[in-house]
């Protein structure tokens, strides 16, 4: 494991009896985490980059890290891009994790042309909950006739899988576009990294003293009162490029989020830490990437002193309780 995990979380283990208020309660989730083990499988030849690797037992050891009790919370491994649609990987670590006890779903990425409905339902045993749409990791402009068409497409093949959704990250003006489209899909949407809604040092000069009248945010707000889309507070480092642990400059989106659509908002920790690609060419495809160093007690603990006690449960708890069912 790369030392920038291991300083990143080495800490976490210790945290004084008197910081467990804002680690995680019994039954709260961790709806965004990944795995990376070449051992399991082979990354694809055509993946972005190569990243440092992050095996199954580290996970368990962060998740362990940042819980306020002994026992595990409950985790989402979403499926992650040098893997491409071959989901091997993580349905190796989901069969790993219940055979441990330790509650656990998935998010998966498909190539449903060549997906069967019999190996949706073996995947739906071994807790996978949806498909995950990502329009946003390569940096490239958004098609979006090819971001509808694959919307209705996955929507059509996942509706008859009790509880399965969507898993959409995109640039968040885009939610202006899409608003009537997910009205009409027969299945919910979760909204990645806080829908793509961007901290003022992200903005541009003209929004930079109003980050909630951004392009897109009123009808992300609207598909979350409707209850067609959870918008998932999570990689805060994607959305701000202010220093990290602070972020404040997201504290009126969430602090919105929390005050408009509270049963409607859920956490991830986006363990672990991934970078943001800037500086990917084909050369650096031989050499791991090393992943952020990010103080996720730190975070945790600045959500619970933004949108109080009670709203930071309903996220870390009934919400996605509420959202991933056995």
């Amino acid at each position: 494991m790369s030392s920038q995990i291991i300083s990143s979380h080495s800490s976490d283990s210790n945290a004084p009896s008197d910081l467990t208020r804002f680690l995680l309660p019994r039954e709260a989730f961790d709806t965004h985490v990944h795995v990376f083990d070449p051992a399991l499988g082979q990354y694809d030849a055509k993946r972005a980059y190569t990243p440092e690797d992050a095996p199954l037992k580290t996970l368990i050891a962060f998740n362990q890290s940042l819980s306020a009790e002994a026992r595990n919370s409950k985790l989402v491994l979403v499926q992650p891009s040098p893997y491409k649609t071959d989901c091997s990987v993580m349905m190796q670590c989901l069969q790993t994790l219940k055979d441990r006890d330790i509650n656990a779903f998935g998010i998966a990425v498909l190539d449903l042309d060549n997906t069967t409905d019999a190996q949706l339902k073996e995947m739906h045993a071994l807790g996978v909950r949806g498909i995950r749409l990502n329009f946003q990791a390569d940096g490239k402009k958004v098609n979006t006739d090819k971001l509808v068409a694959a919307l209705v497409r996955t929507a059509d093949r996942i509706q008859y899988l009790p509880g399965w959704v969507i898993q959409l990250f995109i640039p968040g003006q885009l939610w202006d576009y899409l608003h009537d489209k997910i009205l009409e899909l027969p299945v919910r949407i979760i909204a990645d990294h806080l829908g793509g809604m961007r901290g003022s040092t992200k903005l541009p000069s003209e929004l930079k003293s109003m980050s909630t009248s951004q392009p897109g945010f009123e009808s992300l707000l609207s598909l979350a009162k409707q209850s067609r889309v959870y918008v998932k507070i999570s990689g805060l480092y994607r959305m701000s490029n202010c220093p990290a642990s602070t972020f404040d400059d997201l504290q009126p989106i969430i602090q919105t989020f929390a005050q408009e659509i509270p049963d409607h908002i859920i956490w991830g920790s986006d363990w672990p830490h991934t970078g943001d690609g800037h500086n990917r060419t084909e050369n650096t495809l031989k050499v791991k990437e090393p992943f952020r160093i990010i103080d996720n007690p730190a975070i945790l603990k600045m959500l619970q002193s933004w949108i109080g006690s009670d709203c930071y449960r309903k996220m870390l708890v009934d919400n996605p309780n509420r959202l991933y069912q056995k």
